[in-house]
């Protein structure tokens, strides 16, 4: 692989991790997610600086150039990324709707309490 694709893709992989951590400790991601962007960014930049073992693998798997292997692993743990937030969402659109029934439930308790304190009164 070219010398200039691997500074390319480390300086964009430093790059990346700068944001990671400018938006953690700002509270803009979670703790977590910024571990898992960084921990995947770290192992971008370890594919890139052994592409000996890369060659070896993308030979294997039938890939001609290593830089494509590269960009395929970094394809595939975008997906595996995509579908762990997929299911995050899900959870949290399930318990918004739980939230949302116990609201309303415990509004609707209160105005009975409300409407019946008034009527004792009169």
């Amino acid at each position: 692989m070219p010398k200039e694709l691997i500074l390319f893709l480390l300086f964009l992989c430093l790059f990346f991790l700068g944001n990671i951590w400018r938006l953690a400790s700002k509270k803009k991601i979670l703790l977590k997610h910024a571990l898992l962007w960084s921990l995947l960014t770290i192992l971008v930049m370890i594919a890139t600086l052994t592409t000996k073992y890369l060659k070896v693998l993308s030979d294997f798997v039938g890939i001609e150039e290593v830089s494509n292997m590269i960009f395929l692993f970094g394809f595939l743990v975008l997906l595996v990324i995509t579908f762990l937030l997929t299911t995050t969402v899900s959870k949290q659109k399930i318990a918004i709707s739980i939230l949302t029934q116990e609201v309303a439930l415990s509004n609707k308790r209160i105005e009975e309490l409300t409407h019946d304190q008034h009527s004792k009164k009169i």
